[in-house]
């Protein structure tokens, strides 16, 4: 299994919801995903915090391919490294969904087979996000487990156009800004 291999590998940082949905065979996970892992630390003897990590992640799996995922980049720097490791995990037509702080206008690119959807990102929550772009009411989710819950905004999201404007991902990184995301929270 997949997701189970992630956890092996211990590229979970975070994990909100993890597990089988009512349809046999796909599987979901909800919370951060470690994209490239901190260094390890021998005089404290663990790891360092991750230096990429996709945060608020909402991935949806078989067996053996990425069916669904979306998540928040801090920086576009970071989507070279979830090429690298994970673009072979993805199946053909999932379109990963990026909400991505630093870029200057949303887009998409496509990478080899693979279609991406990079949108500028400053504030909200991704899984507010996901239910808004693709019209998942909450009383669509009324009742679901948190892992049917990422399988209905899945299949939601399945033939869904995205309108930004085709890019290539040098393009994008070449349009990086200096903007951060803004926080919420305690002062």
């Amino acid at each position: 299994m997949l997701l189970d291999t992630y956890q092996e590998q211990e590229r979970y940082w975070l994990i909100t919801a993890q597990g089988q949905t009512s349809t046999a065979g796909l599987h979901a996970f909800r919370g951060d995903l470690i994209i490239l892992a901190g260094e390890f630390d021998e005089a404290a003897r663990k790891r360092n915090p991750p230096q990429a990590l996709l945060k608020q992640a909402v991935v949806l799996a078989t067996a053996d391919r990425l069916q669904f995922v979306a998540g928040n980049f801090s920086s576009i720097k970071e989507l070279p490294q979830f090429i690298e490791y994970f673009q072979g995990h993805l199946a053909p037509g999932c379109v990963p969904i990026f909400y991505i702080d630093d870029i200057a206008a949303s887009a998409q690119v496509q990478i080899g087979d693979q279609r991406y959807c990079l949108i500028q990102y400053h504030d909200g929550i991704v899984w507010n996000n996901l239910m808004d772009e693709f019209y998942v009411e909450k009383g669509d989710l009324k009742g679901q487990s948190s892992e049917d819950k990422v399988l209905t905004v899945a299949q939601a999201a399945k033939g869904h156009t995205h309108k930004y404007p085709l890019q290539t991902l040098e393009q994008v990184l070449a349009g990086k800004t200096g903007s951060r995301r803004e926080v919420w929270g305690a002062v």
